[in-house]
């Protein structure tokens, strides 16, 4: 079977599982998506990117942050006690409903901060209590004005409290937290018509505090790239979610344009450090660095849209530092290395990759050959991001591999302490990264309300993680989403969608 009849194949069956005309109803905007929200419409159970881009239609996050510091969302203001920088007092926006008609008031968020700070929220809502761990609960002062309390001074509080996403406490006892994924109700332009694992279709919340400009949004999932870009050139999609810069010339023929959007994150291969085998040898780790020539991969695959990374973070966030440069490749540094942590006869790695999104299984495919050639044979085994995500709960499903494609986001704080806080380091909840030299400075950055010291801070902290090369550093992320030229105003922000001004001509 040639190309053009694999393509026509698949774009057909497309149409028939999903039963979608090639004609796509001028008041519904239709999005190809990779992998939907694994806990449905549960924004508690999945705090991926890609479940974010989902989320953004129905729920709206309590602050918005940039590199300068949280903004206004569902909090207008805060200020912190000067006597005692536990305590921040917090205004609500007022005049909010939910989609059911309830009032948006200061209990909704009160009662969600003691609960994520409870031992059961902490389980139950463990992606996004591993971002609020110095959180105590809230208080209600009146209607819309909240105390938040924190176990020790955290200057990043109101940036943090933007990983929380609105829900209505009242809805949530009705339903219970497991059933909220089936009762989605926020306070977003978009509100639920249905949701499950194949799709999700949502309708314009006409009365919200801001309403979306189409009358329905249905996300498909359509985990494999080649079907994403098959149902965009028959016009069975008008956004095609996380394509790659070779499938350019064929959206632009197909009546779209590869929208870059820059990232707030960057893709790594992450090792497994914190326990025993190969990696928790640094010289092992930056061999592995110096044997990657992740240059020309962005150069020729990705069409030099983005640029490579030596640091857990992009340019874009506070704390990234303009003197830190990615490794260099130099196989021969790399094999030295490796012989002189004892594998000078050749070393075997086992990894895992969500390797239908994006380029990832151009990256693992890529990396896998240049690692052939210093004598590392790394194996990679394809999961999905549910797969990942389950793994982030509970490590032990990792088995034998200590490598495996990640980020080191930003969201909500746009700050390099929101994935090494959460994720990277000793006091996290996964803990697969553990350097106990640099936690009291890690410590040092969360209390500091000086900007001046905690930058100093958190140069010390980014130049620790690279030279200990916690990661195989790839480059800056960036989503490239095919995009119909008839949709307007479609312009993400930090990886957030701006749902309520996306228009069809």
């Amino acid at each position: 079977m040639n190309r053009l009849e694999t393509a026509l194949g698949s774009a057909l069956m497309f149409g028939a599982v999903f039963g979608i005309s090639a004609a796509a109803s001028a008041d519904e905007l239709i999005v190809g998506h990779s992998s939907l929200p694994a806990g449905l419409g549960n924004p508690y159970l999945d705090t991926s990117h890609s479940g974010g881009f989902v989320f953004g239609t129905v729920y709206d996050r309590l602050t918005i942050s940039d590199k300068t510091g949280p903004k206004a969302g569902m909090l207008i203001s805060w200020s912190v006690d000067a006597n005692d920088k536990t305590k921040w007092t917090m205004k609500l926006r007022p005049g909010v409903k939910f989609h059911n008609g309830n009032d948006f008031n200061a209990t909704d968020v009160a009662n969600m901060l003691n609960w994520l700070a409870s031992d059961v929220g902490k389980v139950a809502a463990s992606g996004v209590a591993r971002n609020t761990q110095r959180l105590v609960g809230g208080e209600v002062i009146d209607d819309l004005t909240v105390r938040v309390i924190s176990d020790r001074p955290d200057p990043l509080m109101p940036a943090i409290l933007g990983v929380i996403k609105v829900i209505d406490w009242e809805h949530m006892q009705d339903v219970t937290f497991e059933g909220y994924g089936k009762n989605p109700n926020g306070t977003g332009p978009y509100k639920t018509i249905s949701w499950d694992n194949d799709s999700v279709v949502v309708g314009k919340n006409a009365s919200g505090w801001r309403a979306g400009k189409i009358d329905q949004v249905t996300f498909k999932f359509i985990p494999e790239l080649a079907a994403r870009v098959n149902a965009f050139e028959s016009d069975q999609i008008h956004i095609g979610f996380q394509l790659v810069a070779d499938n350019r010339a064929r959206i632009e023929a197909a009546g779209g344009r590869l929208q870059i959007n820059p990232g707030t994150a960057i893709s790594v291969l992450h090792f497994y450090q914190n326990k025993e085998g190969p990696l928790a040898d640094v010289r092992v780790r930056r061999a592995l660095n110096y044997g990657v020539n992740m240059q020309q991969f962005v150069d020729i695959t990705m069409g030099g849209l983005t640029n490579t990374t030596g640091q857990p973070g992009t340019s874009s966030i506070n704390g990234w530092q303009a003197d830190i440069q990615p490794y260099p490749y130099d196989p021969d540094k790399a094999r030295a290395l490796l012989a002189e942590a004892g594998y000078g006869d050749g070393l075997k790695i086992i990894g895992e990759s969500v390797t239908a999104q994006g380029d990832w299984k151009d990256i693992v495919q890529f990396v896998s050959a240049d690692l052939e050639k210093i004598g590392v044979e790394f194996v990679v085994n394809a999961i999905t991001l549910p797969d990942l995500i389950a793994r982030v709960r509970d490590t032990s499903k990792f088995g034998d591999a200590s490598i495996f494609s990640f980020n080191y986001g930003s969201e909500p704080t746009m700050d390099i302490m929101r994935s090494i806080n959460g994720l990277h380091s000793c006091n996290s909840f996964p803990k697969w990264t553990c350097f106990p030299e640099i936690q009291d400075t890690i410590k040092a950055a969360n209390e500091e309300f000086d900007p001046a010291i905690r930058a100093t801070h958190l140069a010390k902290i980014a130049h620790y993680y690279h030279d200990q090369a916690a990661s195989l550093f790839l480059f800056d992320s960036v989503d490239m989403d095919a995009v119909k030229n008839n949709v307007v105003d479609y312009k993400p922000v930090n990886r957030m969608i701006n749902w309520d001004e996306v228009a069809i001509n």
